[in-house]
């Protein structure tokens, strides 16, 4: 299948998503087994892939935009979901899986899952010998670094963030589980994903990242917020994605990307069908759609944001080293945590935040 939008005229800005239960739909309207109602970030879909969708894989999609995994994990917790298809982070499948929220996907009408990367294919997306996640995209996290105002040969490791000689020009998205993670791979602590609380000091960890809030020069929640800070002088260092940096690049603006020596952080989504879905055949046909040529064209090409599927990298000629993913070893990811281990996390981070503050 070779699947081509008829218009070019693509969505812009990830940070443009609207927010769950204030955003409408999108896309073509349809009824019947052929339509498949889909939550996801809305940046993700050009404008016109949705009719390249149904002229040539027969489905139809109506778009319901989020604005992150833990709300559209929210969503379906909350009984609120009526979606066939929810992208989610990995590390909201597993509780997703556990609380039976999602069902096992059929492989047999999902062929192109053989060709997704082993090392997205995580054990936790599997239960019982059934896959319940269909990986849909791959990001990296690395450091971007302004040249300008710091030497990127001086930055090698995460501890850029906690140290005192980069007061005020350090940035970082203000995300409990993602401070945590990053401040326990940058003092070396164990493990990285703890899964009970007694495995974290969350006095230590309180007093490292107040200091972390106190040297940065700004906090942030959108991709269009972290690059104005890059942009304005207001950061010059911080884990940011990489298509980011990227296209900044592309403008010209002085940045380099820094591969940390504690390894970078790396998030994916996957695709999940829905428990009680009313199209899950279709869901599936739509899903194959994205292996078979609409995440080159959502992601990649317009977005350079990786879809870690071989046809990506053989049959349209990607580079895996411009994506890092040439070395997947140099990867950290956030695993999946207790909800009552992240309600801790996210009691300890706001702490912090009021301690620096005051």
């Amino acid at each position: 299948m070779s699947l081509r939008p008829t218009r070019r005229s693509f969505l812009t800005g990830a940070g443009t998503a609207a927010t769950v239960g204030l955003a409408g739909c999108t896309g073509l309207l349809g009824s019947g087994n052929d339509t498949v109602k889909l939550l996801d970030f809305s940046y993700v879909y050009p404008d016109g892939i949705f009719e390249t969708i149904e002229e040539e894989a027969g489905v139809t999609v109506e778009l319901q935009s989020s604005d992150s995994s833990a709300r559209s994990l929210s969503l379906l917790r909350s009984g609120r979901s009526d979606h066939d298809v929810v992208a989610l982070g990995n590390y909201a499948v597993s509780p997703a899986i556990q609380e039976g929220h999602i069902q096992p996907l059929n492989l047999d009408d999902l062929p192109g899952y053989d060709g997704v990367f082993d090392f997205v294919k995580k054990d936790y997306f599997t239960e019982d010998g059934q896959v319940y996640a269909a990986p849909r995209s791959f990001g990296q996290t690395p450091l971007a670094v302004n040249t300008d105002a710091v030497s990127a040969d001086d930055v090698s490791s995460l501890s850029v963030l906690f140290d005192e000689a980069y007061d005020g020009m350090i940035g970082h998205r203000d995300d409990a589980r993602l401070q945590v993670l990053y401040e326990r791979a940058a003092n070396g602590k164990t493990p990285l994903n703890p899964t009970s609380a007694d495995q974290v000091d969350f006095a230590d960890t309180r007093d490292n990242l107040r200091r972390h809030v106190e040297l940065s020069g700004s906090l942030w929640n959108s991709g269009g917020d972290s690059e104005q800070l890059l942009r304005s002088g207001q950061v010059a260092v911080e884990p940011v994605w990489n298509y980011l940096i990227y296209t900044m690049g592309q403008d010209d603006f002085p940045i380099e990307r820094v591969y940390p020596e504690e390894g970078t952080k790396a998030w994916f989504l996957q695709f999940c069908v829905r428990d009680g879905a009313e199209n899950p055949d279709a869901a599936h046909r739509f899903i194959q759609s994205w292996y078979d040529g609409v995440g080159y064209q959502s992601l990649v090409e317009p977005s350079h944001i990786a879809v870690p599927h071989e046809s990506v990298f053989e049959q349209e000629g990607a580079d895996r080293a411009e994506y890092g993913l040439d070395k997947p070893e140099r990867f950290i990811y956030e695993d999946p945590k207790p909800r009552s281990l992240v309600e801790q996390y996210t009691e300890t981070w706001n702490e912090a935040k009021q301690a620096a503050e005051g």
